[in-house]
């Protein structure tokens, strides 16, 4: 990608603006394999992972802090493509009301399953059917934070590059391989005999704490509402459930993702810290 440095893009016609916006919805993600990184913390953290970024907007406002500067010229030095927009044109192509001034194009970082399982301490985050981007977004981050080697994402999950997601994340996404759209069932038969499979289910009579977390393992959360696919449960090694003393029904997703993890991580870890 190449574009004249020092002139200022003020039409949204433009070819990069329009590939930016087209990156909002997942098809687009998906053929194009991109994705949008928007504020300078995510660039930032992006590069810092390098992460493969393919464009970097900023707009006429960001220049007027010196830091915001010096990391534009220092991009441009490294071999960055960097344009600068109206603000007017940012704001078109920004998810947040108030825009950071600062966007990028990201290119995906593609894994299988196969590759997630030839590490020999799996320590997998599955998440069957999860649809609320701030949920998973913040799933995928706990996972980072637990020493999960990967995540898998069964097909009916929200995208972990829709913006909301990426945003979740903070940045945690660049450090997590990450398997999209694969059937239960397809990921129920290739996880047999290789990984130990414990799912949280309302159902389940087993406490979490009372689960063996060691050794080639994968912890499964399923949908928000419809909990997780029949395949996987019919796979699974153990089924746990959290203890609820209140007079509340069930967790929030993402809060038993945590609770899950962080108990896996205990087990698996202890004497570490």
């Amino acid at each position: 990608m190449s574009e004249p440095v020092g002139n200022i893009i003020t039409s949204r016609a433009n070819r990069y603006v329009k590939l930016a916006r087209s990156l909002y919805r997942r098809a687009q993600r998906e053929k194009t394999g991109l994705y949008l990184l928007e504020g300078e913390h995510l660039i930032v953290d992006a590069l810092a992972a390098r992460a493969e970024v393919e464009v970097v907007f900023y707009d006429t406002n960001f220049l007027r802090v010196p830091e915001h500067a010096r990391l534009v010229s220092q991009l441009r030095e490294a071999g960055y493509l960097c344009l600068e927009v109206q603000p007017a044109v940012m704001q078109s192509m920004a998810a947040t009301v108030t825009p950071p001034g600062a966007l990028a194009i990201a290119r995906q970082k593609k894994v299988s399953l196969s590759q997630l399982l030839e590490n020999q301490e799996v320590f997998l985050l599955v998440a069957d059917g999860v649809q609320d981007p701030g949920n998973l977004g913040t799933m995928l981050r706990t996972a980072v934070a637990a020493g999960c080697t990967g995540a898998v994402l069964t097909r009916g999950t929200v995208d972990p590059y829709n913006e909301k997601v990426v945003r979740a994340t903070m940045g945690a996404l660049f450090h997590l391989p990450v398997v999209t759209g694969i059937q239960a069932q397809e990921l129920a038969c290739q996880m047999k005999e290789k990984v130990r499979v414990i799912v949280a289910h309302v159902g389940a009579t087993r406490p979490y704490y009372d689960c063996d977390y060691c050794g080639r393992v994968a912890v499964v959360l399923g949908n928000e509402n419809r909990g997780p696919s029949p395949e996987i449960l019919k796979q699974a090694e153990a089924q746990v459930k959290i203890p609820l003393w209140g007079p509340v029904e069930s967790l929030n997703v993402a809060v038993a993702a945590a609770i899950l993890l962080y108990e896996a991580a205990r087990r698996r870890y202890a004497g570490e810290v």
